[in-house]
């Protein structure tokens, strides 16, 4: 009897001390509630060892809380500061706490922007905490100057997203210092723009943008990538008038991953399988620029399988009536380049040759074209470079 009463209490001690142990085991990691509606709140910070827009800071360590346990997503690629923090800045997760800590002086009176991009997210949810910007200043107060821009691919006319935009100091003709680390740098958005603030202004600066495969915003050793360029960039006063009334920089970078098309060789169908295009095009007579040389322009119609045809443009107001017969069934597209070096082949430029790639264009709807039926069409093209245009707004 005393030893079934003995198996019955050790039982007894085994089962409410596991109990003890799965209480503090869930008491210690931190859980998401069962039930209710997902949350879809991001982490908000309720302490910062900085305050954001302090002035006069000596530290060698920046930390943030937050109202909740958060995870750190790729600090390198999604953390920037201009200028830089000193090299080897170390970014860990404490408890709920950011902590960026770094052994070297900051610079003295620079102004710092932190950007976080999508560096935290919450535990749980994995909801990202966007837009944050922290500003402080070694000095006595803040620099106010800002340039702002959007990054184009004049290939395609599409934006230019998650490029590295960099700025430094307009000093001679080193065009090496995309190797180094930038003055300033940003990165543009989903629409390709971009904004550097609270730099020094009444200094001239170099932008480089380029395609940073490693978020350390400069070239590293085997990094091929296109780089737009502009030098002798000026800085706006923030806050002191509206974007239209400010200059704007935009760049030309090319998508690295973009072909040129080629020129086919083509037989043309028998008249009851093929299709008749008739093409009115024209060249306008826009005279913003009557001082600017014309550049040539190549018009080309492109199929399924490549060009098809291509005619020469060499001076404004020039207009042609053309038609092609035989054409396969299928769909087709207008689309032109404006020839800066006049060797009837769309170029990709050089950054180190000093060269920009030309601007290509594309006729608004596509062509579909029906075998034993005639087409027409019309197109105009604006007898400026877009990149011209851009460039003659922002003097």
């Amino acid at each position: 009897m005393r030893k079934k009463k003995l198996r019955i209490l050790f039982s007894q001690s085994i089962i409410w001390g596991g109990a003890f142990i799965s209480l503090i085991v869930s008491c210690a990691l931190p859980a998401a509630p069962d039930g209710g509606p997902r949350d879809t709140t991001p982490p908000k910070i309720i302490f910062s060892s900085v305050e954001n827009n302090s002035t006069s800071v000596l530290t060698n360590e920046l930390k943030w809380t937050f109202d909740e346990y958060v995870v750190l997503q790729s600090p390198s690629r999604n953390i920037f500061s201009s200028p830089p923090l000193p090299e080897n800045a170390k970014y860990e997760i404490r408890g709920k706490s950011l902590i960026i800590s770094w052994d070297n002086d900051l610079l003295s009176s620079s102004t710092y922007v932190i950007q976080m991009g999508a560096a935290i997210k919450d535990l749980h949810e994995g909801n990202v905490l966007k837009g944050i910007q922290w500003v402080f200043s070694t000095g006595s107060s803040l620099d106010s100057g800002e340039i702002i821009g959007q990054i184009i691919d004049p290939w395609s006319n599409s934006p230019a997203k998650d490029i590295a935009v960099c700025l430094y100091p307009d000093q001679g003709s080193n065009d090496s210092v995309i190797f180094k680390p930038a003055l300033y740098s940003s990165r543009t958005d989903d629409s390709g723009f971009y904004k550097l603030e609270h730099i020094v202004r009444d200094k001239a600066y170099k932008i480089r943008a380029f395609k940073d495969t490693d978020g350390n915003n400069r070239l590293s050793v085997g990094e091929l990538t296109p780089i737009a360029f502009v030098d002798g960039v000026k800085a706006d006063k923030m806050n002191s008038k509206k974007n239209s009334e400010k200059k704007f920089y935009n760049l030309s970078l090319l998508n690295s991953e973009v072909l040129t098309d080629s020129i086919i060789q083509w037989t043309p169908w028998g008249a009851d399988s093929s299709g008749e295009l008739t093409i009115k095009y024209s060249i306008g007579c826009d005279s913003i620029l009557t001082h600017q040389k014309f550049t040539p322009i190549v018009i080309q119609l492109k199929g399924e399988k490549g060009i098809y045809a291509e005619w020469f443009c060499s001076s404004a107001c020039d207009s042609n009536i053309v038609t092609l017969a035989g054409l396969p069934p299928g769909t087709y597209n207008l689309q032109a380049f404006y020839d800066k070096n006049q060797d009837s082949m769309l170029s990709s430029g050089s950054y180190w040759n000093r060269n920009r790639p030309e601007s290509r264009v594309f006729a608004k709807s596509a062509l579909d074209i029906k075998a034993n039926w005639s087409t027409e069409t019309k197109w105009e093209i604006d007898n400026i470079d877009p990149q011209e245009i851009k460039s003659f707004n922002h003097k």
